[in-house]
């Protein structure tokens, strides 16, 4: 450790070296010492009472900085000073040997990680803009203003959307008496410093597929000709992802006609490098069966085609590590990270490598007793505030977590994004587990997550579907008694019950292997399970207008 001019402590570490490697490709098991300060972090130390540091590698111990020594140098919050009494301390033989171990990290093939972003974030609006721009004032005065948003307050408006909306700063600075135009305060609305992103990685592996990245631009004529979709003249279609190297295109209908069949993001296509539709074998006639009824679907043909028609073996597949943590059963597996990538202030959870996530989701597609397609959030969680509540938020002590936006409506955020990914998708429905279920799972009372499941989650989805006569309902969805989870050590695989009573030894190769084991002790049941379903004029919503940014209130 580093006791810096400035006060503050410091350290360093090689634990994200093979992240950060994966992220800009380029140092290596064998690169010179000095190119490997890409790959290690600067840690900040926290410090108790008694202003002492604390020594241990926990998360309770020290956070990073969100600087590698590589780029400290570039660093706006260091003074010269401190920058220069690191780089004498890094100079020093017992750092040198540390910041080597990042060597031991990495291997030979070292294969980039790619992260596919989603489009959901961009379906989501601003009530305060909305608000605003329906209002008759035209112009007034700042104090006029401030009365009027107070008032759009108290009609449902949320305080944290005014406040990170940066108008409260804004009308502050503004001279006394000064009169205002409407123009102007919506232009002094900006939530670019909090734009989110939704992804989920993808990593290069030998049992992977095409590599889509996001895309938005509509289809020429003559592409959508030779491709034979057949079209009356009220649609056309937009390409959303495609995968560069082998140029296998995804994309989807539109129409401005609302009653139209083709509405509502329910015709999603593939095609082949040379433009040709790739039939869907699964649909009834010639016609419907260019179409996919998600684009996850449409994918999944274009990745059959290269396996059968170009014997591709290997590409991109979603990049897992906690799918041990699920119910038995369900399918398509992936892991959502919703992060504010252009925010000023760094944090690092203990779950992501990456930076400044804000929330996580664990889902799968699971089928209710009636058959009905449901996209199944595992669990949610949002390192960040979980460590703000417990820490507290601060923005200039050093310690402390950084503030950051939907302290208490993260977990509406996370619904809405999922609902609007349920409802781009060809989902009937949203379910999760009760709160009992990850009590059962973790082998402890968890009254906070309890109430999260079984309140806030409904609560907010009842506000939103309230217009619309969607309200959260019981289902049901076929599984195994939830009392056996697997745990995971040293690369190995146990099953346990949490309790003590039930526990094998770390000796299963994959998680196949221990599923099995779950398999033959849990009986089969048709478990209980909270369900939202989407009606046609929720989905239109969705498609045509989005989700309120902040808040569950639609406009």
């Amino acid at each position: 450790m580093l006791t810096l001019p400035s006060g503050r402590v410091v350290g360093l570490s090689t634990e994200r070296a093979k992240y950060h490697a994966l992220r800009q490709p380029g140092p290596g098991p064998k690169s010179i010492h000095r190119e490997l300060y890409a790959l290690v972090d600067v840690i900040y130390r926290y410090v108790d009472a008694a202003g002492v540091p604390r020594r241990g590698w926990t998360e309770y111990d020290y956070h990073y900085s969100g600087y590698t020594l590589a780029d400290i140098r570039v660093a706006r919050d260091w003074s010269e000073a401190d920058k220069a009494a690191l780089f004498r301390w890094v100079a020093e033989s017992t750092q040198q040997l540390c910041i080597e171990t990042a060597r031991r990290r990495l291997h030979d093939n070292q294969q980039q990680l790619s992260v596919k972003y989603n489009s959901a974030p961009q379906h989501l609006y601003s009530l305060l803009q909305q608000r605003l721009q329906g209002l008759s004032l035209r112009r007034a005065s700042t104090e006029q203003w401030r009365a009027t948003i107070a008032n759009l307050q108290r009609q449902g408006l949320r305080e944290e959307e005014i406040l990170w909306s940066g108008l409260t700063r804004f009308l502050a600075q503004q001279p006394a008496g000064a009169v205002l135009p409407k123009a102007q305060i919506l232009a002094a609305i900006d939530f670019s410093n909090i734009r989110l992103a939704l992804s989920s990685e993808r990593i290069w592996g030998v049992d992977g597929g095409l590599c889509f990245q996001e895309v938005a631009q509509r289809m020429p004529h003559q592409v959508v000709y030779r491709a034979a979709l057949k079209l009356d003249d009220s649609c056309h279609c937009i390409l959303r992802y495609v995968d560069r190297r082998y140029n296998y295109r995804i994309g989807v209908v539109k129409t401005l006609a609302t009653g139209h069949d083709m509405a509502l993001n329910k015709y999603w296509f593939a095609l082949d490098p040379y433009g040709r539709a790739i039939t869907n074998s699964q649909a009834p006639d010639a016609v419907s069966g260019r179409y996919y009824d998600s684009s996850e679907s449409a994918m999944a043909a274009a990745d059959r085609h290269a396996r059968d028609c170009l014997g591709m073996r290997s590409g991109a597949r979603f990049h897992t590590r906690y799918d041990h943590l699920t119910l038995f059963g369900g399918s398509d597996y992936r892991e959502w990270l919703v992060s504010l990538p252009d925010y000023q202030r760094c944090f690092f959870g203990a779950h992501y490598y990456d930076h400044n996530v804000l929330v996580h989701i664990r889902t799968t597609t699971r089928h209710d007793c009636q058959g009905r397609k449901l996209l199944f959030i595992e669990e949610l969680q949002s390192d960040w505030h979980q460590s703000g509540q417990r820490y507290g938020y601060d923005t200039s002590v050093w310690g402390k977590v950084a503030n950051a936006p939907f302290k208490k409506d993260w977990p509406a955020l996370a619904i809405k994004l999922m609902l609007i990914r349920a409802s781009q998708n060809g989902f009937d429905g949203i379910a999760w587990p009760g709160g009992d279920i990850q009590e059962t799972r973790y082998a402890k009372a968890l009254q906070a997550i309890k109430r999260r499941y079984d309140c806030e989650i409904p609560q907010a989805l009842n506000r939103l579907g309230k217009a619309f006569n969607c309200r959260v309902e019981t289902g049901w969805i076929e599984t195994r008694d939830p009392w056996l989870n697997l745990v995971k050590t040293n690369g190995k695989w146990r099953v346990e019950d949490g309790m003590g009573k039930f526990k094998t030894r770390a000796k299963y190769a994959s998680r196949d292997e221990a599923m099995a084991v779950i398999s033959r002790h849990c009986r089969s049941i048709d478990l209980q399970v909270p369900v939202f379903y989407l009606n046609e004029a929720l989905r239109w919503q969705i498609a045509e207008k989005g989700l309120p940014l902040f808040g569950a209130t639609l406009s």
